[in-house]
Formats: structure tokens, C-alpha cells, sequence
């Protein structure tokens, strides 16, 4: 068995910098790709994590799988707390027999795998990671260790990891196109944080469906996706970056409904002067007033893939990885005018 290795042995043994093998693990660009699979075969032949407690798992099996999520604070956060997809997952793993550990990290806890009591207790046989927010070195510091690991409802750049995700590109170009029908041409996206897979993805669904029709992009890139995070921007936009616009897409639904609550203590009406849509339809989107015009994702199918897929990596670890991608459907309500 290869003598497992420290960052600054790996970057001897393969004559690059620690710099370049920190750009690989945190899924950054800027590294020639020959490297970047020089790198990620050497991490996996060295059992290199950035902390090496956490290499030694036992191989013997505890029947817990860890349901991993990025902890947020605002009072509606984001879809990721509102749609039932723990339960869906839960429920799934325990008809296989295995049982789930859930856990929220702050992004001070995501530097170090060892933070996690389940991992230096070995109790856990595979992970499943919760949307774009976990950092991608943490994610491939948790597939170094040898257990299986899937993400929900994001992906990777660069580095090959097995994944579900919604067709987050189809569904915001659908949505936009819907907005356009309605006749608007100054529309807003407004996006969560630049390196989301979600956010990206969404993003270029609107851009698509905007240059399609011939009109200028109205893009914000915000620092988060709630609801907070959206009364304030949406003040800002209307105040003083762009005054005449007629319709937002947002990212995901908790961001709509931050703007909704905002234009209308700005004495706007919806939809009349402003239309809102949304994405992710959580159960907050049809209590919403007006209800709320947004694109569905099928969390119960993607939660049943993803336990799936979980359950063949812990029968076959050496699988190539797999990306599984669910149709969206738009859901019509008021918001947009209909």
C-alpha cells in the first residue's frame, strides 16, 4: 500500500507547487489539465486529505450514511431548508437498511474534515452533500478519505464526482422566455453567489433566453439567496442601478418572495408594476401574495436517484462517476401576470 503523503511531500513527489494542488482541491481554474489529473490520481494513490486523522476510516460497515449541508441563518434561507428532501432521502436509505446522520456546517467548519466527531468515530460507511454552498475542498477532502460520497443538487467544475441535479439551465430559460411572453424586455436576473453551480447554471439559462429574444442582460450577482439577502438588493436595484426594470427572475424562490415583500413597501404592486418569479416551488412559493409563478424540481425522484447511486458505490467503490439530471416544470400562479 502507497505511503500516505503530506501537501508538502505530494508537491515533491510531483514536482509542482502547493499552490497547484490546493487549486485542484478547491475545483479553481488555471491548472493545466494533464496536471490537474496528475494531481487527482496521486491524491487518491497517496490517500492525501488535508488532514491526515481522517485517513484511516475502518472499512467494516455502521450502517449511517452523513446527510451534509451548509448551515445558513436567515429565517427563510433557501429551498434547500424548505423542501422535505432529508425526509425524502431518509426515507429512501432506510428501506436499503441504513440509517442518517445529519449534519449543517458553518464555512469555518468546513476547513477541516477532522471537525467532524462522525469521522475521527468512524461512523458513517458514505456521504451525501447538499447543494452548491459546501466548499469544494471539504467535498473532495471527504471523497479522499475512501467512503462514497454524492452531491444533491450541485456539481463540480473540475474534478469528476458523482452527482443529481434538476435541469436548472432549461428551467430559468423557460421561465425567462415566459416573462418575455408577458411582454417584458427589461428584465432583472437576480443571481446568487459567482462559482455556484446552481447560480451559474440558472444564470445561463437566463442569458440564453434573453440574448434569443435580442435584449440586454440585467444581471446581480448577490452574497446569498434569501430572503433577506433579496429585500435588500431589490431596494438597491429599483433606487439606483436599474430603475426601469418591469420583471425579476430569481435565482430560487426564497430570493422572489424577499423581493415581493420589498416592492411592495416601495408601493409597488405585483405584478402590475413589477412581475416576480421564482425557482425550486418550495411549500412557502403558493402562500406567497400574489402566489408565486416558479419552475418545479422533483426533489422526491432526485433524493430516490441519489440513494440509489449511493447504494452502488458502497456495493462497487471503483464506479465511474455518474451525473443524473430531472426535468423541471414551470408552475403557473399570479406573480408573473397570468
Amino acid at each position: 500500500m502507497a505511503k500516505d503523503l503530506n501537501l508538502k511531500e505530494l508537491a515533491i513527489k510531483l514536482n509542482v507547487s502547493t499552490s497547484t494542488i490546493s487549486r485542484v482541491m478547491n475545483d479553481k481554474a488555471g491548472v493545466g489539465e494533464e496536471t490537474r489529473q496528475r494531481v487527482l490520481k496521486a491524491i487518491q494513490k497517496y490517500n492525501y486529505v488535508s488532514n491526515s486523522s481522517a485517513r484511516s476510516l475502518k472499512t467494516s460497515k455502521t450502517g449511517n450514511i452523513a446527510l451534509i449541508s451548509a448551515k445558513r441563518t436567515d429565517r427563510l434561507s433557501s429551498s434547500d431548508h424548505h423542501h422535505p428532501y432529508g425526509e425524502y432521502i431518509e426515507s429512501e436509505l432506510r428501506k436499503h437498511g441504513y440509517y442518517t446522520i445529519t449534519i449543517s456546517l458553518k464555512d469555518n467548519e468546513m476547513e477541516n474534515v477532522n471537525n467532524l466527531l462522525l469521522l475521527r468515530e468512524k461512523h458513517v460507511d458514505g456521504f451525501i452533500i447538499n447543494g452548491p454552498a459546501v466548499k469544494p475542498k471539504f467535498i473532495l477532502d471527504l471523497k479522499n478519505t475512501g467512503l462514497p460520497v454524492i452531491l444533491f443538487g450541485n456539481e463540480l467544475r473540475q474534478i469528476e464526482i458523482d452527482c443529481v441535479v434538476c435541469q436548472d439551465r432549461k428551467g430559468s430559460y423557460d421561465i425567462t422566455k415566459h416573462m418575455i411572453e408577458h411582454g417584458h424586455k427589461k428584465i432583472l436576473f437576480l443571481s446568487g453567489p459567482e462559482g455556484w453551480y446552481t447560480s451559474e447554471e440558472r444564470k445561463a439559462g437566463y442569458i440564453e433566453a434573453i440574448k434569443d429574444h435580442g435584449f440586454q442582460e440585467r444581471i446581480i450577482n448577490m452574497t446569498d439567496t434569501t430572503i433577506d439577502k433579496g429585500k435588500v438588493v431589490f431596494k438597491e436595484v429599483i433606487e439606483n442601478i436599474h430603475p426601469d426594470i418591469t420583471a425579476v427572475v430569481a435565482v430560487n424562490d426564497a430570493t422572489a418572495i424577499g423581493v415581493m415583500d420589498e416592492a411592495r413597501i416601495l408601493g409597488m404592486k405585483i405584478p402590475d408594476d413589477i412581475a416576480v418569479v421564482g425557482f425550486d416551488n418550495i411549500p412557502w412559493a403558493s402562500l406567497s401574495y400574489p402566489p408565486l409563478t416558479t419552475v418545479q424540481t422533483f426533489i422526491e425522484e432526485m433524493g430516490k436517484i441519489t440513494v440509489s447511486r449511493l447504494i452502488d458505490l458502497l456495493e462497487k467503490p471503483k464506479l465511474h462517476p455518474t451525473k443524473s439530471i430531472v426535468a423541471t416544470s414551470l408552475v403557473i400562479r399570479k406573480s408573473c401576470g397570468c
